[in-house]
């Protein structure tokens, strides 16, 4: 059985890697190709996009981790099965279910491997200081890692230390100058929630007015509201998209919205969705497993990948749904995001036992 095992586990191995370079290829050239439609400055600009799509890939190999997962197991188990060699596995005593769980092996690992890079590998990739603040901050912006983030908008300077999980500015301080140049007022706050609209919740707040006639130059608030100067294309980049975090400071930021009482149902979606992973993958080994386990003349090996595309696709469509669905009605996000991989599972069981 352990030579056996060995075998099937490097037939899988060597199909994942196949399907993963070549949906690697297509997310890298579909990347490049939606760069390119803004226009090339030159061969430098061309190169920096092709080294910029990279970027992207291995967060499109995870997000489309369970398409991979059945395309690479019903291709394996398939071509064993064109070739009899499954046939002469199950006639010498092995179970379709001994099988299924050689098979789930490289499933299940390459999925934990997945939720270890979504928290140490791909925020490194996404979170570098050119992608937090951008080249578009132009000359009024300059980001350092040592002293954080400097914006001008015309006798306004604003400061930021770090950015706290990717999106909660922290260590912030405002200058106001008036137009002879003299320092009018500076505020320093400990923190501060972005809303979508751009306005920023300044909290532990600490107001110095530098001004002769100021009738309280020093005061302090829990709370004060800024409107803030920076763009739309600026708020974009400084802050992270939620997928880009790791699932640890991800799992933080929820908890911190909820205990604000904030809007938190698309990042909590993310963070379950990708929790999901090795259950999704778990469903389409279990699926795939089932459609090799019905023989099938060689020809025939095509339309099981066929198939198998099908099922990946429409489950990847499935959650879409689901979790768009999920957010417009205010639906619990634990099961909108646990859904459809528990529903997966529960059918790919169902024709697993019918096929044996």
């Amino acid at each position: 059985m352990r030579i056996l095992a060995e075998y099937i586990i490097t037939r899988l191995l060597g199909a994942y890697a196949v399907t993963a370079l070549a949906m690697g290829a297509l997310i890298w050239l579909l990347e490049v190709l939606q760069y390119l439609e803004d226009g090339v400055a030159g061969a430098m600009d061309f190169v920096r996009i092709l080294l910029g799509a990279l970027q992207i890939v291995p967060e499109g190999l995870i997000d489309l981790l369970p398409v991979m997962t059945v395309l690479a197991t019903a291709a394996a188990m398939g071509g064993l099965q064109a070739r009899s060699e499954m046939t002469v596995m199950r006639a010498s005593g092995l179970s379709i279910w001994r099988l299924t769980t050689v098979a789930l092996v490289p499933g299940v690992l390459i999925a934990l491997m997945a939720l270890a890079a979504l928290q140490w590998v791909t925020p490194l990739v996404q979170q570098g200081p050119e992608r937090l603040i951008g080249a578009s901050l132009g000359e009024n912006g300059l980001w350092h890692p040592s002293h954080g983030l400097w914006v001008r908008q015309d006798n306004e300077f604003l400061n930021v230390q770090e950015l706290r999980l990717g999106r909660i500015p922290t260590g912030i301080n405002l200058y106001r100058f008036d137009d002879d140049g003299g320092l009018r007022e500076h505020v320093e706050a400990e923190t501060a929630v972005v809303e979508p609209d751009g306005l920023w919740r300044l909290e532990q707040v600490r107001l110095r007015d530098y001004r002769a006639d100021a009738l309280e130059p020093l005061a302090e608030v829990e709370e004060l509201a800024w409107p803030s100067f920076l763009s739309a294309r600026q708020l974009e980049l400084l802050l992270s998209p939620p997928a880009s975090l790791p699932l640890s400071d991800l799992w933080q930021y929820v908890s911190g919205l909820k205990a604000r009482g904030q809007e938190f149902a698309e990042f909590e979606m993310v963070l379950w969705r990708r929790l999901a992973l090795p259950l999704a993958c778990l469903g389409m080994v279990l699926a795939a497993m089932a459609t090799a386990a019905v023989p099938l003349k060689s020809r025939a090996v095509s339309v099981r990948l066929v198939a198998a595309m099908t099922l990946g696709l429409g489950f990847q469509l499935l959650a879409e749904l689901a979790s768009y669905l999920g957010l417009v009605l205010a639906w619990p996000v634990i099961p909108v995001a646990l859904g459809p991989p528990l529903l997966l599972s529960g059918l790919a069981w169902w024709m697993l036992a019918r096929s044996r």
